[in-house]
């Protein structure tokens, strides 16, 4: 990848916006205007008000307002990225250019992101400036350096959501007016953002900021994750016909279909495969072994994911007093009654969280299947870490014991459960990768369709029995054990 021709396609199309004057309009009010009005505001609150002790908390949520007006136009100018040449007539000679595909891609997506993020950058300075020169006191009490890095990072990680979100629908579209129909859906989860930091802002705690900070590295994640996207689905020949493309539901049955009936790696071509009809035995004897060494990495995150939230949880366990969980740990030791009902119903219950967030992970990467380990392992540890912070000891057994809670409500069905709900997070782990980068011989397509048959075929054979049989375990003999350790 040649980074002369990334930045000879940047400074290109940086020029051609920055030479249009109906850009350049409304990025110098957004810019320079805005700010000065919102200052003025600021000033007005404070005598409407009369109360010096709530204008400054509003000071940081009006910066990051600032900044995010600005950044929020670079759809636009982002939508246009490729679907703008189509409608242009252009698309053809951008596409015919001696470079890369990634070079050609990330040309777009720097070219896209640079003028908004300039708007909002410049926007935060002359904010910042005024309120400094103009009402020092309320500059001094509203911002601190902390607070100013955090909403920087948090303007520049959206910017860049929404930029590389936005090249991905410009380049999957025929339209702008398909672009902008579906850029609705990069604008709400945006706009809730937005809304959850202004509550941790005007919250204005030492929890809050925490949050924040944690937000800041989550839309990074979420950036890197789109950027791979994009430049993993990027394909010219693609662009070039996709306009002659048309739906076939018949033929992404039958694509499904062969994926599901017969494993082979992620890459081989559907036509590579031997058709063969769907086998248990061969499934249990060769191709779950397989399977299970393809999935090596997926199962290392969901080990990740699991061990992370032990952690967690055992530290806020044992530092923190969460009063909605006060009461379940006043009823450790009471058993439920012994029951099929039950246990049918806990398996019902972990079937279909597996199964909703393995599908659901194909919109956000994964990350409703990372979050099923955490939980479950953050719940264990948090009261287990409770109870420790309570007195309770680990190497011995009593009603306040961390190890005979453990003994109790978590090993005799957990064995079975725990285990099966990592495997069925790395099923989803790869549900959500399938989006970012498809093996060599696959279409973005192909790889989203192998993933959700292996997802499937494990969740009828594998988990769906596993979960039965620890739902059962903690439905009849989990309650026993109970009464065991604790008495009636």
């Amino acid at each position: 990848m040649s980074i002369s021709a990334i930045r000879t396609i940047t400074w290109r199309e940086v020029g051609d916006t920055l030479t249009d004057w109906r850009i350049l309009a409304p990025m110098f009010i957004l810019a320079f205007v805005l700010p000065l009005l919102l200052v003025s505001a600021a000033n007005f609150a404070i005598r409407f008000i009369a109360d010096d002790t709530t204008v400054p908390l509003l000071v940081p949520f009006v910066m990051l307002l600032v900044g995010f007006i600005p950044a929020s136009f670079s759809l636009i100018t982002a939508l246009e990225t490729f679907v703008g040449e189509r409608e242009r007539n252009s698309l053809e000679a951008l596409l015919a250019m001696p470079i890369s595909d990634g070079a050609l891609y990330l040309g777009k997506l720097a070219s896209s992101l640079l003028p908004p993020l300039i708007s909002a950058f410049t926007a935060m300075g002359v904010f910042c400036t005024a309120l400094w020169l103009g009402y020092p006191q309320l500059f001094a009490r509203g911002l601190t350096a902390e607070y100013i890095l955090v909403i920087v990072l948090l303007i520049t990680a959206k910017a860049i959501v929404m930029v590389a979100s936005a090249v991905i629908i410009s380049s999957h579209t025929t339209s702008v007016r398909a672009a902008n129909l579906l850029a609705s859906f990069v604008l709400l989860p945006t706009a809730s953002v937005v809304q959850l930091e202004a509550i941790l802002i005007i919250g204005r705690t030492a929890r809050a900021w925490a949050v924040l900070w944690l937000i800041v590295l989550l839309l990074a994640v979420i950036a890197i994750a789109l950027i791979r996207t994009g430049m993993g689905a990027f394909n010219r020949e693609e662009i070039l016909s996709r306009e002659h493309e048309q739906l076939n539901l018949r033929q992404v049955g039958r694509t499904w279909m062969t994926f599901f009936r017969e494993y082979r790696p992620a890459g081989v071509a559907p036509e590579a495969y031997a058709h063969q009809r769907f086998s248990p035995g061969r499934f249990y004897r060769r191709e779950l072994p397989a399977l299970l060494r393809d999935y090596r990495l997926p199962i290392a995150v969901a080990l990740i994911a699991a061990l992370g939230g032990l952690l967690s949880g055992g530290y806020i366990g044992s530092t923190y007093r969460v009063r909605p969980l006060e009461a379940y740990l006043e009823n450790i030791g009471r058993a439920p009654v012994p029951s099929l009902g039950l246990g049918l119903g806990i398996a019902i219950n972990n079937m279909r969280v597996a199964a909703l967030s393995g599908i659901f992970s194909l919109f956000v990467f994964g990350v409703f299947a990372f979050l099923v380990p955490a939980v479950a392992f953050a719940q264990i540890s948090f009261v287990a870490g409770s109870l420790a912070g309570r007195g309770g000891s680990w190497l011995a057994l009593g009603h306040g014991s961390p190890l005979q809670f453990v003994l109790a409500y978590v090993l005799p069905h957990g064995i079975v459960e725990l285990p099966t709900a990592m495997l069925g997070a790395a099923l989803g782990l790869r549900v959500g990768a399938a989006l970012m980068a498809p093996p060599q011989g696959f279409t973005v397509g192909q790889n989203i369709l192998w993933s959700l048959a292996q997802l499937a075929k494990m969740w009828l054979f594998v988990l769906v029995p596993l979960f039965l049989l620890a739902g059962l375990i903690e439905g009849l003999i989990s309650p026993l054990v109970i009464v065991a350790l604790y008495g009636a």
